[in-house]
């Protein structure tokens, strides 16, 4: 899977006829600009689909702010490849607060070395001034095999 599952992959789960619900769409319209971005190492286009409070987990424990997140993409000390879902969850909290969940397989790059590895992801989308931005994240990377086609 490349970059063109990727987007194909984002584009038919923000489209899906399943999740009807104008906010749902809206979240996860915001997530996938945020997944292309993020792949693109486009720290303009990510900036405002950051809430200014985030706080971004990683795999590995570390949390980083919307600053050092911002500072990591564009640097690309690690270059995201593919970012496929499975099995995504939006749920309404509040108006204006929502939580993605879901798992994810991902490749990556860093210092000439290429990684695999899949994940559980919890993600807060808080809307801000009308726009939904990330607010809170936080992934865990799961053993392989972690995400299994569903059965035909």
């Amino acid at each position: 899977m490349g970059r063109l599952s990727c987007l194909l992959g984002l584009a038919l789960l923000a489209a899906s006829p399943l999740r009807a619900d104008p906010w749902a769409q809206e979240v996860r319209a915001a997530d996938t600009a945020r997944v292309l971005a993020t792949i693109a190492g486009n720290s303009a286009r990510l900036e405002p689909l950051l809430s200014d409070a985030l706080s971004y987990g990683h795999t590995d424990g570390r949390v980083q702010t919307k600053a050092q997140f911002l500072a990591a993409v564009k640097t690309a000390r690690l270059k995201y490849e593919a970012y496929d879902y499975d099995d995504v969850q939006v749920a309404r909290v509040t108006a204006d607060v929502a939580t993605m969940t879901g798992r994810a397989r991902l490749r990556a790059s860093a210092g000439g070395v290429r990684v695999q590895f899949a994940l559980k992801f919890l993600s807060v989308w808080r809307r801000e001034d009308g726009a939904w931005r990330l607010f809170a994240y936080q992934s865990a990377q799961l053993a392989e095999p972690a995400i299994v086609p569903p059965a035909k």
